[in-house]
């Protein structure tokens, strides 16, 4: 989604809004990629591009310059913050990520990179505090729960995180299937086997062939080996009258 550690694309539906209702900005048209000046986006697109081609140093360089010509900019400084993260430089990446939220707090993308962030350097209450604040924006964005499933899964507060998880799910019903495979982790730190092995099938099922499909049946196999859960046969067999 984005920039996150996923190979999904980021793909932002935004309902029209009831005549008469403020919505927080899109992420098609945010409030300050309106107000920036034609230089900083022109920055910002050079840094873009080159972000998704994975040149880290050049990418740097036009957001740096796009933030410089604006620094409530806040997409730049979102991207930014990003380029920032994947070069180590946590403490610097975080401070573009709340300017980036300071400067347009409706602009969805700051909050899921802050969380994430803030997940990875296990900084667990900053992080459901983010992820709280833009779910009183986007109480209905699914991401958003998802992220804050992590959260709490870092955390060690598994029921919690169990109904993030699956609150996300409500809301899309048509989740990645890798989706199945993060639930399932959770439920194996919970020590929930059956529920983790049962996640497993449902993603294989979604995803016969799919990246992690060969590492997911094995570890159902060691699973069902060891004990841990009933073996497939066993269980179907145990279902018949």
């Amino acid at each position: 989604m984005g920039w996150e550690a996923s190979r999904y694309p980021t793909i932002y539906l935004v309902p029209l809004a009831k005549k008469g209702s403020a919505t927080p900005s899109s992420s098609a048209e945010a409030a300050t990629d309106l107000a920036a000046p034609k230089n900083a986006r022109k920055e910002y697109e050079k840094g873009s591009r080159a972000l998704h081609s994975g040149n880290l140093e050049e990418a740097r360089k036009h957001l740096e310059k796009a933030v410089a010509e604006d620094p409530c900019y806040a997409r730049a400084q979102t991207a930014l913050g990003l380029t920032l993260s994947m070069q180590q430089q946590f403490a610097a990446a975080e401070s573009a990520f709340n300017q980036s939220i300071k400067c347009d707090g409706g602009f969805l993308p700051a909050y899921l990179q802050l969380a994430i962030l803030l997940k990875a350097q296990k900084k667990y209450k900053e992080c459901e505090a983010t992820l709280q604040q833009g779910l009183r924006l986007f109480p209905n964005e699914w991401r958003l729960h998802y992220q804050l499933g992590n959260a709490h899964d870092g955390s060690g507060d598994y029921a919690t995180a169990e109904q993030e998880f699956l609150k996300a799910q409500s809301i899309n019903s048509e989740v990645p299937s890798e989706f199945h495979l993060r639930l399932a982790s959770m439920y194996l730190n919970w020590k929930k086997y059956d529920k983790a092995h049962a996640e497993m099938e449902t993603y294989l099922r979604a995803d016969p062939d799919g990246r992690f499909a060969e590492p997911t049946r094995k570890m159902m196999q060691q699973m069902e080996a060891s004990g841990m859960v009933a073996s497939s046969k066993r269980r179907t067999d145990q279902t018949k009258p």
